[in-house]
């Protein structure tokens, strides 16, 4: 196991996986009611965490992390989950097991993710989640051969109807108490490549003003491979301008003339389809499902495009128009208890206080309350059915050549109505610009 995670004194499990991959339904399965939702230190990250009781007087928190595709960070939500792992991120609890959660049906992708986690070094469970679309396909997995070779264990499981749940708290009690523990078949990267991430870790231990942290393994390849990343910029500010010259010197002795990303997915794919061989049989011909149809239409270059003007102009009409009434009943409530309140108290300071200062001031801010609560509703439905991911890949070709991400239409949409509701929307867009 990984230095990084031996002694560990917290008690909580991560849970990570691809977007779409069934990763909150999972974890309310496993938390219940008894979650709570904050923010990450200094930045506006949804934090969402939980208690998971593992048997009977045996009680760890679970960890619901951003989705993400890769540990090669690319946004604010990928970076809080890659600091999390790896015990960057102030304010949070060391992690102790990891729950990685992938689509059975979409297997090979997903183990892209697996591979940079058993790499971290913590005790792993993957939960082999939406067994029944992948079997509706034609696809079957066997779970026991693929725990084999990964070296972790695989629970297979449909979390939307409880299927294996048990299973895979079982699993993760077995984690904590350290039983059928192998060491994982990490992906093996060219030798020179793996030299110079050694070299980088120990010249980069010297660096900065905590010069006695030495780099995990994962840490100084991130930052060598994803060439000005998150990871490098992170350890850029922590170790100091130093540490840049010694990357680009680490990077030209590599001797590969390919971007080192590309190696690196060349790489983790192979050692994919050498795991999943033999693991993973189609004994169909791939069939489509209701998912595929709706996206042939929804992402069709008309019929999408004319379904997007359809849900926005929607979406428009319920923050501008259907909030009317609202706003309206409001703005009237507060004005009735400002002529109460000026028929009661005399003239004077006191008065001025309490109808200019506490109704006027509460009143002004409670008035967007409609637009707020309309514009929330809209983006968790919106997201709850798909929609948005839809409508993101849709119009991000467009709205890509205006420097933006194709998210952002829905603050966008809400500015034309209130710049308040279209200001917390932007929490949607990955991109800090």
């Amino acid at each position: 196991m990984n230095g990084l995670y031996q002694r560990a004194t917290a008690r909580s499990v991560a849970l990570i996986g691809n977007p779409n991959t069934g990763k909150t339904t999972l974890f309310n399965a496993l938390t219940g009611l008894s979650q709570r939702v904050g923010n990450y230190p200094g930045v506006t990250v949804e934090r969402k965490t939980g208690k998971l009781e593992l048997a009977p007087g045996r009680t760890v928190e679970l960890v619901d992390l951003p989705g993400a595709y890769s540990l090669a960070a690319s946004s604010p939500d990928q970076m809080i989950a890659a600091d999390v792992l790896l015990r960057q991120q102030s304010g949070t609890s060391p992690i102790d097991v990891v729950v990685a959660i992938v689509d059975a049906s979409n297997l090979r992708r997903n183990l892209y993710l697996v591979s940079q986690l058993m790499e971290i070094g913590a005790p792993l469970v993957v939960a082999l989640n939406m067994m029944d679309v992948a079997r509706s396909g034609g696809i079957g997995i066997d779970a026991g051969t693929l725990s084999q070779r990964l070296g972790v264990p695989v629970v297979p499981m449909c979390a939307n109807r409880r299927e294996g749940i048990a299973e895979l708290r079982g699993a993760i009690l077995d984690a904590f108490e350290g039983e059928h523990q192998q060491s994982p078949a990490v992906p093996i990267f060219p030798e020179t490549l793996e030299r110079q991430v050694e070299i980088l870790r120990e010249s980069a231990s010297s660096m900065g003003a905590d010069g006695d942290r030495r780099l995990s393994r994962v840490e100084a390849f991130r930052a060598l491979v994803d060439e000005g990343g998150y990871t490098e910029e992170r350890l850029v500010a922590e170790k100091g301008e130093e540490l840049s010259g010694e990357l680009a010197r680490r990077r030209g002795e590599i001797g590969i003339s390919a971007p080192l990303l590309s190696i690196e997915t060349e790489v983790r794919y192979s050692w994919i389809n050498r795991i999943l061989d033999g693991c993973l049989s189609q004994s169909t011909e791939p069939r489509r499902t209701v998912s595929d149809k709706i996206d042939m239409v929804f992402t069709h270059r008309v019929a999408g495009m004319v379904i997007f003007i359809a849900v926005s102009a929607l979406v428009f009409q319920g923050i501008y128009q259907w909030s009317e009434p609202l706003m309206g009943g409001i703005e009237f409530l507060f004005s009735g208890l400002g002529s109460l309140a000026r028929a009661i108290l005399p003239a004077g300071a006191l008065r001025s206080l309490v109808i200019d200062g506490i109704i006027g001031g509460v009143g002004g801010v409670i008035l967007f309350l409609p637009q707020i609560a309309i514009l929330f509703l809209f983006i968790s439905v919106l997201e709850d059915c798909g929609y948005m991911s839809r409508a993101a890949f849709l119009m991000d070709q467009l709205l890509s050549r205006c420097g933006l991400s194709g998210t952002s239409f829905i603050p966008l949409l809400s500015s034309f109505a209130c710049a308040v509701p279209g200001i917390m929307a932007a929490r949607t867009i990955g991109d800090r610009r």
